[in-house]
């Protein structure tokens, strides 16, 4: 193979269990032929080296294997991202599942519009291998909506790798939410996103990958990415002073510190724009106390499921 057309970047952490349904995965996609994939094995165990050397052997021009000590998932995906050769790069992680056409698609919608990221629907499942879950329907991009929200998910995702070149690479601050704080970078830089139709794939959501985890991490970082994109209405107070330990005017990629504003130039004027939030926020925390107090909050909840 001369130069690929997608390159997969897949993070593997005590992933013995995943590993060898995650290459018939790979086999199955109908674009394979034209992708390499960069595994990144944190801490490997012997068994993990032996089944991901076991790929380069049988596809010796399309497997790239780096071992490296325990990092995070984003230094990971930014060590792929810098291996990467094709123009395209797609965010695989190994305990989700993807149709076998999905990338193909995704590709093949990237090399028609200029698109940043390519997403779309996908099934939420409560154990690896199911095909039965819940439906995330996924919304046409907004540029407005998506620095707001992160409204696609982050595990079926298509990349164009020269958007580095403009906005950065992952900040590998975040443990829990590197995509979504790489999404509102895109968003609020008014770079375009598009999503294709049809189902991607089956998203493990059984609580023991990063983003499915409970705990306090997940609720910090994601509430470090609303204070970086001024979305301040949502900010949980609780959250708040923990979430100074991030940089929030820097992002971290391979031990480096960056501006956020070399690559939000219009960081400052945007969160100037959007300080009137802090109040709408405080109305709306407010009324979520009284509605409680009242013991009409759980009432409310359940009215809007019906209607939706």
């Amino acid at each position: 193979m001369s130069v690929p057309r997608l390159s997969i970047l897949a993070s593997v952490y005590q992933g013995l269990a995943y590993l060898p349904a995650y290459l018939d995965e790979l086999q199955a996609q109908t674009l394979f032929a034209q992708c390499e994939v960069i595994f990144v094995c944190n801490a490997p165990s012997a068994e993990e080296l032996e089944i991901v050397r076991s790929s380069q052997q049988a596809w010796p021009a399309q497997v790239q294997i780096l071992e490296v000590p325990r990092e995070t998932l984003s230094a990971s995906w930014n060590r792929a991202w810098q291996l990467a050769r094709a123009p395209l790069l797609a965010i695989w992680n190994i305990d989700d599942r993807r149709t076998p056409d999905s990338l193909q698609r995704q590709v093949e919608a990237m090399e028609r519009a200029p698109w940043a990221l390519c997403y779309g629907d996908y099934l939420a499942v409560a154990q690896y291998g199911d095909e039965a879950g819940v439906m995330r329907h996924t919304p046409t991009y907004s540029a407005a909506h998506f620095a707001r929200a992160f409204a696609q998910g982050g595990a079926f995702w298509v990349l164009r790798r020269a958007v580095a070149e403009q906005i950065g690479y992952f900040d590998e601050q975040f443990r829990i939410a590197p995509d979504m704080e790489y999404s509102l970078r895109i968003a609020v830089n008014r770079l375009p996103m598009g999503r294709v139709d049809g189902v991607l794939g089956y998203f493990t959501a059984a609580g023991l990958g990063l983003s499915t985890r409970a705990g306090e991490l997940p609720a910090l970082e994601r509430t470090a990415v609303q204070l970086r994109y001024g979305v301040f209405d949502k900010v949980q107070a609780e959250s708040r002073s923990a979430a100074a330990s991030f940089r929030l005017d820097h992002v971290q990629s391979f031990g480096q510190w960056q501006p956020l504003a070399a690559l939000w130039p219009q960081q400052y004027a945007y969160l100037r724009r959007r300080q009137p939030l802090w109040l709408l926020g405080r109305l709306r925390f407010a009324l979520r106390r009284l509605l409680a107090r009242l013991g009409l909050l759980e009432w409310l909840h359940a009215r809007l499921h019906k209607e939706l």
